[in-house]
């Protein structure tokens, strides 16, 4: 996901206030916090309102919540070991299982609405589309595959243009590309530029999702902890969808994105935890084939291997 502002050394702790107590009444030594790595936009606002809120606490855990520039940012603490767990995309996730020990453990964010395609003023229709701009091995890319598939588009006769995420708006407003598909808040930018939506990416057939992803080692040494966690956050979920005002101020509380912003990505989104499906394997199978074919990992991932399905019990 797409960064907003925000150091990528802000550190939230949230503490026990007491210790846990052993069965002869003695305190027993309390569990290291849970380091946790996201990334600083409202799609990560679960994290942020149960920090905020003091929802891990209550599910007797301590965290460390480090917010970091992007998803991908925050997996590649987690292949580093700076934390025990991160949230990203599945792409974000499986171009990194190859270099360490990653354990997907359930979904906690789900959207075909937040990913969109964003046509130039002159361009009526996808069918006009001559030159795409994309972010290459990302989702952009992916969709824009799917854009030209679902409108029986000859790739030969479209020009793909390259480009980082921020750079996208600029170039369709000056007519450099005819279209762009992107993540928020590229997409809103180049709305105030001229640009429109034209569709999103469940209208060619993708759901996009964030995964919780632990490290093997943690899995290994504390799986209640990671349970209570994802207690937690599914508290935070359910709260977003109930109160989005709520949600909107404790993201506001961590990251300092203002209230409306967060709202008005609200409305895009779904937050809340659930376990894998076979329908998620099927589009994650997409996800992986798109990856190598185009040589952004070596051959397929094969993430099914070390998938937590049933981890979570709702």
């Amino acid at each position: 996901m797409t960064p907003f502002p925000l150091s990528r050394r802000m550190f939230v702790a949230s503490s026990l206030g007491l210790a846990a107590t052993g069965l002869l009444g003695v305190p027993a030594r309390a569990a290291a916090p849970l380091r946790i790595g996201v990334g600083s936009d409202p799609v990560f606002a679960a994290f942020f309102l149960a920090a905020h809120e003091k929802l891990f606490e209550a599910e007797g855990i301590e965290v460390s919540l480090q917010p970091y520039a992007e998803g991908a940012e925050a997996m590649n603490a987690l292949v580093a070991g700076q934390v025990d767990v991160s949230a990203a995309s599945e792409s974000s996730t499986m171009v990194r299982m190859p270099r360490a020990e990653l354990r997907p453990l359930a979904v906690v964010y789900h959207s075909g609405k937040y990913v969109k395609l964003v046509l130039r003023e002159g361009i009526a229709d996808p069918g006009e589309i001559r030159r795409f701009g994309l972010v290459p091995g990302s989702i952009s890319e992916y969709c824009t595959g799917l854009t030209l598939q679902h409108f029986n588009l000859d790739p030969a006769q479209v020009e793909m243009i390259p480009s980082g995420p921020p750079e996208l708006p600029a170039l369709l407003a000056r007519g450099d590309i005819d279209a762009f598909f992107a993540w928020e808040p590229w997409p809103a930018t180049a709305l105030t530029q001229g640009g429109h939506v034209a569709l999103t990416s469940a209208d060619v057939g993708y759901v996009d999702t964030i995964w919780a992803t632990a490290s093997a080692a943690i899995l290994g040494s504390n799986p209640e902890g990671l349970q209570a966690m994802l207690r937690a956050l599914a508290k935070a979920s359910d709260i977003t969808q109930s109160d989005p005002a709520r949600a909107a101020e404790g993201v506001r509380a961590i990251t300092r994105i203002p209230v409306e912003t967060s709202l008005k990505a609200f409305k895009d989104m779904t937050l809340g935890v659930r376990d894998f499906t076979d329908a998620d394997f099927i589009s994650f199978d997409g996800i992986a084939s798109f990856l190598a074919d185009h040589k952004v990992t070596t051959g397929l991932v094969p993430y099914r291997d070390v998938m937590q399905r049933g981890f979570y019990k709702g």
